[in-house]
């Protein structure tokens, strides 16, 4: 049975750990000599590296990994000086006696990827819970395809994005009034217990696509579903795409507080 283990580290990044007993594999590892510590206390096995885009709170702690333990790496063509194996959409990784099919989901980097394994996805940059990546080195396009391809999984997919953002996008919905599906109530209420969670520290995340679906504007307008049911209420002449891009800009030049 496999099971799932954040790390927390640098400011606001997850680290996930896949285990199948002993035996583990890491996504986007930032700081060696923690994962190191971790798995040297827990004696664990590490036998994959994952890795969904090239920035460096993501791969940091790859290279050295990689030599200690001795183990593959898989990741995006735009981490080629780190795998050992590069992989592109619809590619099915075969580690810890599952499946994991990789999605291509650029926006936030040009050839950045998420690992599927239902009902887990493991989306980096991409998604974040009541929020989504900024666009890099992409483009706001390939960005509303991907959210668009994310939002066409099962709505059970449990979804582990790799910062802690949520407490930031909740504010960013509050305080520009964003209720597309007319549900602050829930929102407000989302938030409280998201506070009250981490000052306690516990994880926000993982979240779930359901629950995004309900919270998640850039989420939400990138299904016509929600524009043919009239649960987004769009300004005059704008259509999905052209709403998501007012609200990606938006939000690039929101300050809190």
């Amino acid at each position: 049975m496999l099971k799932i283990i954040a790390i927390r580290t640098l400011i606001d990044n997850y680290i996930w750990l896949v285990l199948s007993g002993n035996n583990c594999l890491v996504i986007d590892p930032n700081n060696e000599p923690l994962i190191t510590k971790f798995l040297r206390f827990y004696k664990l096995h590490l036998v994959a590296i994952l890795i969904t885009h090239n920035h460096d709170d993501h791969t940091s702690g790859v290279s050295t990994l990689k030599n200690i333990y001795q183990v593959p790496v898989y990741g995006p063509k735009e981490t080629n000086y780190l795998n050992s194996y590069t992989i592109k959409n619809n590619n099915v990784i075969d580690v810890l006696q599952c499946k994991f099919t990789v999605l291509s989901l650029p926006g936030h980097t040009k050839y950045h990827v998420g690992y599927y394994h239902y009902p887990w996805l493991f989306c980096g940059d991409t998604l974040f819970s009541a929020g989504c990546g900024r666009i890099f080195n992409s483009s706001i396009e390939s960005m509303f395809n991907s959210l668009n391809k994310i939002n066409k999984l099962p709505s059970n997919t449990i979804i582990f994005p790799s910062h802690e953002y949520t407490i930031k996008n909740l504010d960013f919905i509050i305080t520009n009034n964003i209720t597309l599906l007319n549900n602050m109530f829930i929102i407000k209420y989302y938030r409280k217990m998201i506070k009250h969670m981490l000052l306690n520290k516990v994880p926000s995340l993982p979240t779930s696509l359901y629950l995004e679906r309900i919270i998640n504007p850039f989420i939400q307008c990138t299904n016509s579903f929600y524009y043919r049911n009239k649960l987004i209420k769009l300004p005059k002449n704008m259509n999905n795409f052209d709403y998501f891009k007012f609200l990606r800009n938006k939000k690039d030049v929101f300050k809190q507080g």
